[in-house]
């Protein structure tokens, strides 16, 4: 049973835990040269971005489980949730992209 679980949503819960651990490294420790590269500018309010970007990569990690979810019970429901997610995470990170820079 969970062998069967891990073979067909072991990508998307490997995609969720990778999102967490930069919201972690972005949330708690402000490090925001692991999302935006070094040579890239830091936005004026540091504080503020790491919050709003922070959310966002745990907003796409849940995003991903729940795609592990629906792989196991609904492929097709799966794809589509992970299209509108992806559009939608895309559309949040612009706009957080345009707020802070």
């Amino acid at each position: 049973m969970l062998g069967q679980i891990m073979e067909q949503a072991g990508i998307p819960i490997l995609i969720g835990m990778v999102c967490l651990y930069f919201a972690y490294r972005v949330l708690i420790l402000k490090d925001i040269k692991a999302i935006r590269g070094k040579d890239k500018p830091d936005p004026e309010d540091k504080e503020g971005y790491c919050r709003d970007i922070g959310r966002l990569l745990v907003f796409f990690g849940l995003g991903s489980f729940l795609m592990g979810i629906l792989e196991t019970v609904h492929p097709m429901a799966a794809l589509i949730q992970t299209v509108v997610w992806v559009v939608v995470t895309f559309i949040l990170w612009k706009r957080v992209d345009n707020k802070y820079f």
